[in-house]
């Protein structure tokens, strides 16, 4: 090949870079401005709405969706917000807490299962539910890099952030879910008849369950809650850990060992996992994690005693 093939090559390579950056900035903008727009949907509809109204707020859960769907904000403080999403554990929550503002009183409702707290094969993954935000938010982006779940083509091309988003957000763009200034982030499971069904025969059949016996915190767990505490002491924060009720909870060394973590951290923590222990019915529940609207009403109320005791 002589130099002016070489030459040629290199060129052609150099436009092609070149024109694909650019138009990927251009459609970065492009998609910017029309998610921007949207308010609903957990696309980013949801992520957008806290982003916009999460400076005024007093309170505020985090959390999975075992946050999101028994917790309801609105019976505990007037100026309130559910922030809890499917299927995230502790990087998304915790990098949410972190874009607060700086010294404005506020409490952090913060959900943790202890089995996950414990689960040595956590990596965080859950963080990468923020990557529209990657190249907009200068914390999204260090905590993306600090867990390694950053794509490196992303630092070159940032459209990459809104893969698998796009169509969600199209959809909520056009056609909106709801009326995002009435909605404050939480939502109640309403049972329908054959839910309940499913219920009692997932009920009627024998579950093994094997507890684990050596109990570490994953890394992970430990550097976020140590950095959540100083973070909010530091900014007029007050943080409470709390787990939600389970229908049956055959393993409590778990919860016992993580309680002591957090007392041994100088952290607040409501263990609610056996709250209907004693008075569990049906229909408190959707399945065994899930609370219906009747538990999540209860919980809720149960939650309520607990901070008027903890923040007199």
């Amino acid at each position: 090949m002589n130099t002016d093939n070489i030459k040629y090559i290199i060129k052609t390579l150099f436009l092609i870079l070149l024109f694909t950056f650019i138009s990927d900035k251009i459609v970065f903008v492009f998609l910017n401005t029309i998610s921007d727009k949207v308010f609903t949907g957990q696309s980013i509809g949801k992520l957008n709405h806290y982003l916009k109204i999460k400076d005024n707020l007093d309170f505020i859960v985090y959390g999975s969706s075992r946050a999101n769907r028994n917790i309801d904000p609105t019976k505990l403080s007037q100026n309130s917000f559910n922030m809890g999403m499917d299927g995230c554990k502790l990087a998304f929550p915790a990098t949410l807490i972190k874009v607060l503002p700086k010294q404005k009183k506020q409490t952090i409702f913060l959900h943790i299962d202890p089995e996950n707290a414990f689960d040595q094969k956590y990596t965080g993954t859950d963080i990468q539910f923020l990557t529209t935000k990657y190249n907009r938010n200068k914390i999204i982006k260090t905590e993306t890099d600090k867990l390694e779940k950053n794509n490196i083509l992303q630092n070159f091309y940032w459209c990459l952030g809104y893969n698998g988003k796009v169509l969600g957000i199209l959809k909520n763009y056009l056609k909106p879910k709801y009326n995002y200034k009435t909605y404050f982030g939480f939502d109640p499971i309403y049972v329908s008849e054959n839910q309940k069904k499913i219920f009692e025969k997932i009920l009627s059949k024998e579950e093994f369950v094997n507890c684990k016996e050596k109990l570490v915190l994953n890394d992970i767990y430990e550097n976020f809650l140590d950095e959540l505490k100083i973070f909010c002491s530091e900014n007029n924060k007050t943080i409470i850990i709390f787990t939600s009720p389970k229908f049956d909870d055959s393993c409590k060394n778990d919860n016992l060992e993580f309680n002591q973590i957090l007392k041994n951290k100088g952290l607040t923590y409501y263990d609610l996992t056996d709250h209907f222990k004693d008075n569990n019915l049906n229909k408190y529940w959707k399945d065994k994690t899930h609370l219906s609207n009747i538990g999540s009403e209860i919980l809720t109320k149960e939650v309520n005693i607990l901070l008027n005791e903890n923040l007199k």
